[in-house]
């Protein structure tokens, strides 16, 4: 090997460790306040009796539980912090957790505009699927499949190799990872949200019904359509890397290439976060309707801090003055 592709991939390898030092803070940031703030929202009163918002807010707590769990471990590693490096069980329950947070964070973007096309239907007992009971009952039986059935495979093909790192045992393992995915998380489910949301705008526009169905939620249908856009842009890279690395797994890789490969990989990851940390941010900006019900937590969570904030008591000058003269009595 040349001096200058080695001093290449030590440049490669650098890039890819300090997007793991920065990035990942970044994130965490912005979803934490973020996701949390999506709950408080849409638990209002004014948006909790609507269906699409139990999926948001199932959504939000997926997106905030996939940070922590799939970006702070990068990070502790570089700090020789991260724990599941050091035991083999942890190793695979947290690509478990990680792949089955993401995935239920996308279903339930899917399964909203699977509602949003349903209370748009011209049938009314199409229509009546779209209710707060049944969104419930959706989210759990959604939280049970993906819980039991896609990524079991985690715990026979994840090991924690002698050089203390966590991957698959081995190349059949890793296309049949990136096949679970493509079908659960990053290729076929945003394909149906684009489908559906084109059908779900087909329902909106031959209604006539002013004031109900589609029509009626506006606003939650435009933080909808705008969430499975960014959802779907930010879901290409992993696709493509996933595509690519499934072509290539049986081809022999030089050390640059395979220090190419590694970055791009943690850089199609760290875009796939984006989506997950950044919602608030989106809904903020494109709905008034959002922006106003954040206006009144913010204006609420102030008047709180001044009601229990302790003020001073203030003695009134006549006293001051009476107790002046008894001390100089005395």
């Amino acid at each position: 090997m040349s001096a200058s592709s080695q001093s290449q991939i030590l440049y490669l390898n650098f890039v890819t460790r300090e997007l793991n030092r920065y990035i990942p803070l970044v994130f965490l940031i912005l979803g934490t306040i973020g996701n949390v703030l999506n709950i408080l929202v849409f638990t209002r009163p004014t948006l909790r009796a609507n269906p699409c918002s139990i999926y948001f807010i199932s959504g939000s707590i997926m997106n905030f539980f996939s940070l922590y769990i799939g970006l702070i471990t990068p990070f502790l590693a570089l700090y020789n912090l991260d724990p599941t490096v050091m035991f083999d069980s942890l190793c695979k329950i947290r690509y478990y957790f990680r792949y089955s947070t993401i995935t239920l964070s996308t279903w339930f973007i899917l399964l909203a505009c699977v509602d949003r096309y349903v209370s748009s239907s011209a049938h009314v007992h199409i229509r009546s699927w779209s209710s707060v009971r049944v969104a419930k009952r959706i989210v759990l039986i959604a939280c049970i499949i993906c819980f039991t059935l896609p990524y079991t495979q985690v715990f026979f093909c994840y090991v924690l190799t002698q050089k203390k790192v966590c991957t698959y045992t081995n190349s059949t393992c890793n296309l049949l990872n990136n096949i679970i995915l493509f079908v659960c998380n990053s290729g076929l489910p945003p394909i149906l949200m684009v489908i559906i949301s084109l059908l779900t705008i087909r329902n909106v526009k031959q209604s006539t019904r002013l004031a109900h169905g589609a029509r009626r939620d506006v606003q939650l249908v435009r933080i909808l359509f705008i969430q499975v856009s960014v959802l779907v842009l930010f879901a290409i890279p992993v696709f493509a890397q996933k595509l690519y690395s499934s072509a290539t797994m049986f081809t022999a890789k030089s050390p640059l290439t395979t220090a190419i490969d590694s970055l791009a990989n943690q850089i199609s990851i760290e875009i796939s976060y984006i989506s997950n940390s950044t919602t608030f941010y989106v809904y903020s900006i494109t709905s008034k309707k959002y922006r106003k019900e954040v206006s009144q937590i913010l204006l609420s969570f102030y008047r709180s801090i001044r009601r229990n904030t302790v003020q001073p008591v203030e003695l009134p000058k006549a006293n001051i003055n009476e107790l002046t003269l008894k001390t100089h009595r005395y």
